[in-house]
């Protein structure tokens, strides 16, 4: 068992396919990212669920929530959201998103900046790469006696 994030390539696919995907849901200016959970299953299924509440805030808690009620059954979760991100004293718009992997203590929190622009059909554009942002606990960790 291992205290680092994982390297694995499912990882890193699930956590960069909710980057993507939540980047994709904005793009266009139509309306705020809905949170939701990209999750492997221990049966090997990748599932998605959206979570749809009054406040944002709420929506994130409840996903939140959802993964600590399933993480029995999670191999890997990503949840994302829309929120804010403080780069060299810039505050920016960013899609975040934390991925953790069973048997890992630690998971990664990234998140993509982006910005609106355009005269008349305003787009939403991103700016630059992902960007890491801390290694927190993971939601799923379960320690073992050794």
């Amino acid at each position: 068992m291992s205290n680092e994030p994982s390297e694995s390539v499912e990882f890193n696919d699930l956590m960069f396919l909710a980057l993507d995907h939540g980047f994709a849901s904005i793009e266009d200016c139509s309306g705020p990212l809905i949170p939701f959970v990209i999750a492997k299953t221990a049966a090997g299924e990748r599932e998605m669920h959206r979570f749809v509440c009054e406040k944002l805030e709420e929506s994130s808690q409840k996903a939140k929530e959802y993964i600590e009620a399933e993480k029995s059954n999670l191999q890997i979760y990503a949840l994302a959201w829309d929120g804010y991100f403080t780069l060299d004293g810039k505050k920016w718009d960013a899609i975040l998103v934390e991925a953790g992997e069973r048997g890992n203590e630690f998971g990664l929190l990234m998140c993509q900046r982006y910005e609106k622009k355009g005269f008349i059909k305003k787009k939403n554009h991103k700016v630059g790469n992902p960007v890491l942002i801390e290694k927190p606990k993971s939601i799923i960790f379960v320690k073992t006696m050794a």
